[in-house]
């Protein structure tokens, strides 16, 4: 390629190319943008973390310093606190913020990729390119510095993996994902389904073949998370049993520190609980059951329903190698992480991100969706933008006590889209004909 061919515009008529340079456009955007809004008492913890941690060791940080964060995104933190020592002179906004606008940029190669399997070039590129400057993924990774969208990446691609039957691979980005944020461990059965597949397929006729998906997901799921606890425990372990009881036991003191540090219903998240009861101890009952409790249940029985759904599907259908499969796969994965943002206690406003990958993937199929994405997206941005005052301000913003009568509003309009997928899932699995040919799913 030289320059004249460039100028004569014969490289720039390839889809590919414009495509590509959109996609590091988009990344360089968000890299001067990074420099804007930054949630400083986040950020502060961050770069505390990072340099506590290059100073006492892996091994004493949780001992001497609080910390309500998994082991995974801490390495990070720490290969963050060497780079910013080696280049003093970079913005530690920019610094800072860059694995989540690298994890964005390869969520959006990813979707096209994704994409590819089910459907066509343009549509993978449109979504991939709708996702990147989506003011949703801006507002949390870029200007936030939120972590999201670095929790997010794995969990996609753990789902790419599986349904790429590459398993081994599957199982580290799962594993990975949860030693980031514990709350992926909600699509677990999910990316357990896809190895069970082979069992659903050859029920009648079962080998040990049928059962190795399962075994190499479960095994490197394990091994993946003892590796990643290792620089945390290694000091305390001086037996062959220890090396496999203390990663663990490290993963549920973890786990239920991250868990238990917030007990509200919502922390500042227009979901369910934060439509009515907004910063309300999650604990206080309703008819002898704590709030906690009833959303559990209720996530539990969408769970149940859509699992249910999904297996019924695996067992009438003959070709996995179509894209229907595919995409109810994604599909199943986005109603689980919406159900799990709206219905669940103790959410943050910004843990609905990676729900909004997968809607993006699953958008093409009706202007509906691409409707509701818009929607979603747009009523996540008042969300962080609305906590971001909160948190800046001291409630100076929007006062504490001032009507918020715009929240249960903004809730139904989520609620409106959950309704629209869960339907739309319903419909396509319940109608889905035993055949070996790839079906045209209802939203087209």
């Amino acid at each position: 390629m030289n320059l004249r061919t460039i100028e004569n515009g014969v490289h720039l008529k390839n889809p590919y190319v414009r495509f590509s340079l959109i996609l590091v456009a988009g990344f360089a955007l968000r890299v001067f943008l990074s420099q804007f809004l930054t949630y400083g008492p986040d950020f502060s913890v961050w770069i505390g973390w990072g340099s506590e941690i290059s100073s006492v060791g892996f091994g004493n940080f949780y001992d001497k310093f609080w910390c309500d964060y998994m082991p995974g995104y801490l390495i990070i933190l720490w290969i963050l606190d060497h780079l910013h020592s080696a280049f003093p002179g970079l913005s530690v906004d920019i610094l800072f913020k860059l694995p989540s606008n690298l994890a964005d940029l390869g969520i959006s190669i990813l979707i096209f990729y994704s994409l590819r399997l089910i459907t066509t070039n343009k549509n993978a590129m449109t979504a991939s390119i709708v996702y990147l400057f989506n003011p949703a993924s801006l507002a949390n990774s870029t200007f936030w510095g939120q972590v999201d969208s670095f929790h997010a990446l794995p969990i996609l691609l753990s789902i790419y993996l599986g349904l790429r039957k590459k398993y081994i691979l599957s199982g580290v980005f799962a594993a990975l994902a949860f030693m980031i944020k514990p709350q992926s461990i909600a699509i677990f059965p999910l990316i357990g389904f896809l190895a069970l597949r082979p069992l659903i397929r050859d029920r009648r006729k079962l080998t040990v073949r049928s059962f190795l998906p399962s075994f190499e997901l479960a095994v490197t799921v394990v091994l993946t998370s003892i590796a990643v606890t290792l620089p945390f425990i290694w000091g305390g372990i001086d037996s062959v049993n220890s090396l496999f009881t203390e990663p663990f036991a490290l993963i549920k003191e973890r786990f239920d520190t991250a868990y238990g540090q917030y007990a509200y219903t919502s922390l500042n998240a227009f979901n369910f609980w934060g439509a009515f009861l907004m910063w309300e101890n999650d604990d206080i009952k309703l008819l002898g059951v704590s709030y906690r409790m009833l959303g559990t249940l209720m996530f539990g029985t969408a769970y149940i329903f859509i699992a249910g759904l999904l297996v019924r599907f695996a067992i009438l259908m003959k070709n996995d190698e179509n894209g229907d499969y595919a995409y109810l796969m994604f599909q199943s994965v986005t109603l689980i992480l919406f159900t799990l943002f709206l219905f669940v206690t103790r959410a943050h406003e910004r843990h609905l991100l990676p729900m909004i990958v997968f809607f993006t993937i699953i958008a093409f199929r009706s202007w509906i969706f691409w409707y509701l994405y818009a929607i979603v997206s747009g009523v996540y941005t008042a969300n962080m933008v609305y906590s971001y005052i909160q948190l800046t301000t001291e409630y100076k913003g929007i006062p504490a006590d001032y009507p918020m009568y715009f929240i249960p509003g903004l809730f139904c309009l989520y609620l409106l889209a959950y309704i629209v997928i869960f339907w739309d899932f319903v419909v396509n699995t319940v109608n889905y004909k035993n055949s070996s040919e790839p079906q045209l799913l209802l939203t087209r």
